[in-house]
């Protein structure tokens, strides 16, 4: 038997981070991985297709996202489509599990424990799903009567980082002595790979989809095989585009095209599907400020770069300018005031700024606006 497994699509998510325009792309992305996603399982010929809760990112979907789900189920005809929604999207009234006119091979699961037997596959699917944002029990307690004979999965949105957690606490403990062949989890966004606990097979996919800096990499969902006694899934890429983070430290650069030509050579591997939160560290004896849209556009650089600079400056002047200068004095000062401070503070962390924006003011280099929140 043949299965696929995602979970955390949320369609229709706001991507706060872009622009109106570029977010509305990137809305566009994503329903495009999970046609992607479709697209493989029809091609592989599964037998059941997973969606672990989160499928929208809201109680609410567009117009399109709608006509374009029931477009795309309808062409698996032969396929079982389980879901359980999340606690991103309960079935609520007027959700978009109620107001879509699913095909006859879809199956939502509601708040009540169900299971739908599928006996030419010899598999018996159990599932249940949010009907509101919290759940405080445990998905995974409670099942009784399991026909051994049978290949039992269970569908269900759940949280296995905390016994405290609202949104449907499980321990590795309750999965162990759950009985089913495989659970096919969502709510965690990074990926686990298939797990086992006790004889118990289970994993999360991940989301398909990165939609902010805390949902680094590419991203996808899992397929494979699952028997009585043997479950053989493997994760699988379906994301467009990634998020990413990192450090250059560009300390000795002699001058910004120095500075520019360390940071191209450290974040090549990062090109236009890539958004990237960048770094920059290190001590330098010159000031000059770097904007992101001065390191590069195109298909070789990053789509869009979130740039924060933590480098240190430490003028190299020379007896004459130290004392006959307003840099001189300037310098002087500024380095006795941050001498008494712990580097690690903010206080430190805004003088040596000043210092930044200071000298480039005084050099007559460009200066970005620092209140304006880049830098």
């Amino acid at each position: 038997m043949r299965v696929f497994h995602c979970a955390d699509i949320h369609l229709d998510s706001p991507f706060s981070l872009y622009s109106p325009r570029e977010a509305e792309k990137r809305r566009t992305e994503l329903r495009a991985a999970f046609t992607s996603a479709l697209m493989f399982a029809r091609e592989r010929k599964a037998d059941i297709f997973i969606i672990s809760g989160d499928l929208f990112d809201s109680e609410y979907a567009t117009r399109d996202t709608r006509e374009l789900l029931v477009r795309e189920f309808a062409k698996l005809s032969d396929m079982k489509i389980f879901i359980a929604p999340g606690n991103h999207d309960p079935l609520v009234s007027g959700s978009p599990y109620e107001t879509m006119e699913l095909p006859a091979n879809v199956h939502v699961f509601g708040g009540e424990r169900e299971c739908v037997h599928l006996d030419e596959l010899g598999v018996d699917v159990y599932g249940v799903g949010f009907t509101s944002k919290n759940m405080l029990s445990s998905p995974v307690v409670g099942w009784n009567g399991l026909d051994k004979s049978k290949v039992n999965i269970l569908v269900c949105h759940g949280d296995t980082t905390g016994a405290s957690s609202v949104t449907g606490p499980i321990t590795k403990k309750e999965i162990g002595e759950s009985g089913f062949d495989y659970i096919a989890l969502g709510h965690i966004h990074k990926a686990t790979g298939l797990l086992c606990e006790n004889g118990v097979y289970y994993a999360y996919p991940g989301c398909i989809e990165g939609r902010s800096f805390d949902e680094l990499g590419y991203k996808g969902a899992m397929f494979g095989s699952i028997e009585k006694g043997n479950v053989d899934m493997k994760s699988y890429r379906f994301s467009k585009s990634r998020y990413e983070i990192a450090e250059v430290d560009i300390s000795g650069a002699a001058d910004k095209a120095h500075a520019l030509e360390l940071v191209r050579s450290a974040i090549r591997l990062f090109t236009d599907d890539t958004a990237l939160r960048l770094t920059l560290t290190g001590e330098l004896s010159g000031a000059f400020v770097i904007r992101p849209e001065e390191i590069g556009s195109g298909c070789e650089y990053p789509h869009y770069i979130e740039l924060t600079d933590n480098t240190f400056v430490r003028p190299e002047l020379g007896e004459l300018e130290q004392t006959n200068t307003l840099k001189g004095v300037f310098c002087r000062n500024m380095l006795a005031e941050m001498e008494s401070l712990d580097p690690e503070s903010e206080e430190y962390r805004v003088l040596s700024l000043a210092l930044k924006y200071g000298l480039s003011a005084l050099e007559d280099r460009s200066v970005v606006d620092y209140t304006g929140g880049e830098r």
